[in-house]
């Protein structure tokens, strides 16, 4: 927190220095274009102060302690509106039935459906429904509540499926009888559905990061329409959830008017659906600006004498994020205008405007990277492209809903729309941004052809570039064209060229990974129109991965899948539908040493290995482990034994996490002072639990191993996965699963695809197929993924560390 106010003081440095150069008046081209770059530009700064002052504030709640637990009565209420899928509301009261917490579960049913009717009375969910339909959600859950009888409510969206510990993480904030409601992250699952899925949810990341944790120093933590419990004495003293396009919003800032106080739990205890085609995503953000304005215009005025200070700054700005739809209609304008009319806005040379507008760009992408530890889940971190693309794609939706706020022009309250199957192309809802991006690129051609100045290169360039990312919006939304030209993308001709971008943005990636370590700039921008097609290509997901071995360093961008069966072949390539064939082939071959001072590394075995597999050895530790020369000298005899890449997997066995750590590190230490690089490090957390005492730190390995043969009181690897989520420095590093091969007849590789697009960071899966393990079946977050394999008990560290089946049968020893 230090660093990161440290980095804002100079950031209102900058903005200053800026500012103070910016406003003099002998810089002042055409008037009128002039002063609506300043609008343009004061929305910027003043969206980007919002954001430091939430970072420099950053908590995360602690919950009280009470002397005494207390079981509170609790209703969990979700809604139901005729079109929306079965299975998913199914899905969503299975799981509110399946929470710890004792509670009484409802639908809100507003179509009184036969179907959820039946599955309510077999679920043992209390159906309610209505026949006076007002006031949309709110009416729906308020008609509802006239029927609960609990001190607390939680709202649910029907898309969201809650973890069962949800109830446990949120009640004890209750304890504190002057808080009103609690919210938790929003988090989504199927962002990998396509690139306006993605975006959708890349929007959401830094929301749900590090501004609703600063929310919790100003008191304004926001409501959101799911996965939020109120006091039911707080909602009685408003008269039940406020109606309206933004419910959730609405009723916020009436608690908060009465006094009642708010906290945000940083913790992802759900999951839903995020819009996944661009007819949904504008359709709910036409619902959500439409909504805010109209709180700000005649709600907000009447509510402000009754705020905070902190509330009411915060009450003004939050629905300006919406109004970034005007701005970048001003941001279109400008350029246009000032190329048809040969009148320029702003007369300042490049190395002036480089002189005071880089220090301020440069901090602030800083002040964004570092910003980024406080990011809910490890895959959310990066560029962020698909988001911006998006957001700035959906300017009409949001100027439509300014001016429908303004001009009172009703929007009926519609659910988003959750999309099944087959997504077909949208270019009805294109051609805004296509007619847009037309209208652009004319005036570039215009404005060439009236003037060659160093400013009207300047404005072809803005024109150029807004054109570019109005096209990349539309293109999001072609998912058939963008099916297909990704599958011609994979095929020779253009697959070396592909692959070669591929190569060029991977590198580029990793290049600058050590500096988001060490609070430098970690992120490059500008990587002109290569480095975008290659991106939309990569978030498709299903690109043929480069052919090379890098991955094993980095993770790749590709999900790398390993079989760990005697004799067993790759997959056949039959049957695998077309934008899969990435995952096709074996890409690691699994090898497990006997326990040894030095690996005895099975040298025939790997020389037999095709150059493209990786041999992930797995090595019990036996020897002076803490000694660094000891390291050295297995080091020396390593790197005399082979030259190829090698995925090392040591296991220790420690008496202390202070002892684990200190083996491990020395183990580093040794290597890297006889400089062996050709050896890829995989750490195993020894204990499933306290995952950070034992981590030796993120300079010191280069995978982490997830083992999860078993999972306990129906966890799994979703655990680890919110212990890693908490650690910063393991959020770059990519997993590794290492489980059971489910008794089916479906390839490995798709199985692997599957559990990638659950869990991003997971990119490389080594299946067991051990007869022993067949048949013991677990679920790994609801699905038949991984069975149960065998383990290997000992009384040392890795008490709980599964030992792959097939062992190497031709070992030799290491030469010295």
């Amino acid at each position: 927190m230090k660093y990161m106010r440290i980095l804002v003081g100079f950031g209102l440095v900058a903005m200053a220095y800026f500012l103070s150069w910016f406003i003099s008046f002998e810089h002042i081209g055409y008037a009128p274009l002039f002063w609506l770059l300043v609008v343009s530009l004061g929305f910027k700064m003043l969206r980007m102060l919002h954001e430091w002052v939430h970072y420099v504030q950053v908590q995360e709640p602690i919950a009280p302690v009470p002397a005494q637990v207390r079981l509170r009565t609790v209703d969990v209420l979700t809604t139901a509106c005729p079109g929306e899928p079965h299975d998913m509301i199914v899905r969503t009261l299975e799981a509110m039935q399946a929470l710890n917490y004792p509670h009484t579960s409802y639908l809100c049913d507003e179509g009184d459906d036969p179907f959820l009717r039946r599955e309510c009375e077999r679920l043992g969910v209390v159906h309610v429904t209505r026949t006076e339909k007002s006031n949309a959600k709110a009416g729906n859950i308020n008609n509802a509540l006239r029927h609960a009888t609990g001190e607390f409510c939680v709202v649910l969206d029907p898309d969201h499926v809650m973890a069962p510990d949800f109830l446990d993480q949120v009640m004890p904030f209750f304890e504190d009888e002057k808080v009103g409601f609690v919210q938790v992250v929003q988090a989504y699952g199927n962002q990998e559905e396509s690139l306006v899925a993605r975006g959708a949810a890349e929007q959401t990341y830094h929301f749900y990061g590090p501004l609703m944790m600063g929310m919790n120093a100003y008191g304004t933590v926001q409501a959101i329409g799911a996965n939020c419990t109120f006091r039911r004495a707080a909602l009685d003293t408003i008269g039940g959830h406020a109606a309206g396009l933004t419910e959730d919003m609405h009723t916020a800032m009436r608690l908060h008017a009465e006094g009642w106080q708010s906290v945000y739990v940083p913790k992802v205890l759900s999951r839903g659906l995020v819009p996944s085609s661009l007819g949904a995503f504008y359709a709910q953000q036409l619902k959500w600006s439409r909504g805010a304005f109209d709180l700000m215009f005649r709600v907000y005025p009447r509510l402000w004498g009754r705020f905070t200070w902190a509330q009411r700054l915060h009450y003004f700005t939050l629905p300006l994020y919406f109004f970034s739809g005007v701005v970048t209609l001003i941001d279109i304008l400008v350029p246009v205008a000032s190329l048809a009319l040969v009148e320029f806005p702003w007369y300042v040379s490049l190395k002036a405007f480089a002189q005071h507008m880089l220090p301020l760009w440069g901090i602030a992408l800083l002040i964004r990277c570092y910003a980024q530890q406080w990011l809910r889940e490890p895959h959310e971190r990066g560029l962020h492209l698909a988001g911006g693309f998006l957001r700035i794609g959906t300017w009409w939706v949001y100027t439509m809903g300014f001016v429908y706020a303004v001009f009172r022009v009703r929007v009926p309250y519609i659910p988003t729309p959750k999309e099944e199957g087959w997504l077909r192309n949208e270019w009805r809802m294109a051609l805004p941004n296509i007619a847009t991006a037309l209208v652009l690129l004319a005036a570039c051609k215009y404005g060439r052809m009236q003037s060659l100045t160093l400013y009207t290169n300047l404005m072809v360039g803005l024109c150029a570039t807004l054109a570019i990312i109005l096209l990349a919006a539309s293109a999001m939304g072609q998912h058939e064209a963008l099916r297909n030209f990704v599958r011609d993308m994979a095929t020779w001709p253009f697959r070396p060229l592909v692959l070669g971008f591929n190569r060029l943005y991977d590198g580029l990636v990793r290049a600058t990974a050590w500096r988001l370590r060490r609070a430098a700039v970690g992120l490059v921008t500008g990587v002109g129109t290569v480095g975008a097609i290659v991106q939309l290509l990569i978030h498709l997901g299903v690109i043929a991965p480069v052919p090379h071995l890098d991955w094993a360093e980095s993770g790749g961008l590709a999900v790398h899948v390993g079989v760990e069966a005697a004799g067993l072949e790759p997959p056949a390539t039959a049957g695998v539908a077309p934008g899969q064939e990435k995952y096709q082939g074996k890409d690691i071959a699994t090898f497990v040493l006997d326990a040894a001072p030095v690996p005895l590394l099975p040298l025939e075995a790997l020389q037999r290995l095709p150059p493209t597999q990786v041999p992930l050895i797995t090595w019990p530790v036996a020897g002076p482990a803490h000694s660094i020369v000891y390291w050295q000298r297995v080091a020396r005899r390593f790197k005399q034994s082979t030259q190829r890449t090698v995925m090392l997997r040591p296991l220790f066995a420690a008496n202390s996490a202070k002892e684990y750590r200190q083996q491990w590190r020395a183990m580093i230490r040794g290597f890297r002072a006889e400089e062996v690089s050709n050896v890829v490090w995989m750490w195993t957390p020894p204990r499933r639990e306290g995952l950070a005492r034992y981590c030796p730190g993120a300079p010191y390995f280069d995978w982490m191993v997830a083992d999860h043969p078993e999972q306990e009181a129906g966890q799994g690897y979703e655990a680890l996965r919110l212990q890693s989520a908490k650690q910063l420095e393991l959020h770059q590093k990519p997993v590794l699963l290492l489980t059971a091969l489910p008794p089916t007849r479906l390839d490995p590789t798709i199985l692997a695809r599957r559990v990638a697009r659950r869990y991003p960071e997971i990119k490389a899966v080594v299946y067991d197929t051990d007869a022993d393990a067949i048949g013991k079946t677990t679920l790994l977050r609801g699905q038949n993924l991984s069975p149960a394999p065998r383990l290997k008990v000992s009384t040392a560290t890795h008490s709980l560390t599964r030992l792959p089946t097939k062992k190497a049968r031709e070992f030799s020893p290491i030469k010295g």
